[in-house]
C-alpha cells in the first residue's frame, strides 16, 4: 500500500473541482470508465483505476492502475484490508456497466466496497457513487431490473452508514447521455450537487 500511496501522491494534477481528492474508479476499463478517469484527472483528482483487465489498465495514463484478481467482491475485500485507513475520498462504481446483466454480482460488489473500504471512506466523509444504464427497449425486463436492485441495496446501506459519514448515490443513464453523465458524476463527487445520500439521479 505504501508504494501505491506514493504513486498516487506523485500524480501531477491541475487545479480543479476535485483538487487533491483521491478517487477509485471501479470497472475503469469500460468506455465510460476510460472517459471518467480522464475527466476526473483533468478536474484535479488523484485517480486509482481498478479493473480485472491488467492490459487495458496499462493504457490509462492519467491513473494509478490496480488489478483486481479473482471474484471482484473478494478482491475488493482483500485490497481493502491492505488499504486500511489510507486516504480515499470516493469510489466510483462502474461495475454495472461492465456486467450489466449480473445483478447478484453487482450487489455483492457494492457490499464488497463497503466491507473493504469503509475504514478509509469513513475518515474522509467518503462517497460511493454507482452508475447504471437503463435499457433502450422498455420491454427489456432483464436489463431493466439492474437499477431497481442496486437502488434497493443502496437504500439499506445508505441508512445504515449515514452515522459513519458515508454517502451512497446512483446515477442512472439512458442512451446518448455520456456528456451529461460525466458532468453529473463530477458534480456529485465535488459536492456541488449535494449533499445527497440514498438518491438516484436519472439522466
Amino acid at each position: 500500500m505504501k508504494m501505491l500511496d506514493r504513486q498516487i501522491e506523485n500524480l501531477q494534477k491541475p487545479v480543479g473541482a476535485l483538487q487533491a481528492k483521491r478517487i477509485m474508479v471501479l470497472g475503469a476499463c469500460c468506455a465510460f470508465g476510460r472517459s471518467m478517469s480522464r475527466a476526473l484527472s483533468a478536474a484535479g483528482a488523484q485517480v486509482v483505476a481498478a479493473d480485472a483487465d491488467a492490459q487495458a489498465l496499462g493504457q490509462l495514463s492519467d491513473a494509478v492502475p490496480l488489478t483486481l484478481k479473482g471474484a471482484p467482491e473478494e478482491a475488493l475485500r482483500r485490497v481493502g484490508r491492505v488499504w486500511g485507513e489510507a486516504r480515499l475520498d470516493a469510489v466510483l462504481n462502474l461495475m454495472p456497466l461492465r456486467h450489466p446483466e449480473q445483478i447478484d454480482l453487482n450487489i455483492a460488489v457494492l457490499q464488497g466496497i463497503v466491507q473493504g473500504f469503509m475504514p478509509a471512506l469513513s475518515l474522509s466523509g467518503g462517497q460511493i457513487l454507482t452508475v447504471v444504464s437503463r435499457p433502450e427497449q422498455p420491454l427489456d425486463v432483464a436489463g431493466g431490473a439492474m437499477a431497481p436492485a442496486i437502488l434497493s441495496a443502496q437504500t439499506a446501506l445508505a441508512h445504515a452508514l449515514r452515522r459513519d459519514g458515508l454517502t451512497l448515490n446512483t446515477v442512472s443513464v439512458g442512451a446518448g447521455v455520456v456528456t451529461p453523465a460525466r458532468k453529473t458524476v463530477i458534480g456529485l463527487l465535488s459536492g456541488t450537487l449535494g449533499p445527497l445520500t440514498g438518491s438516484e439521479v436519472r439522466l
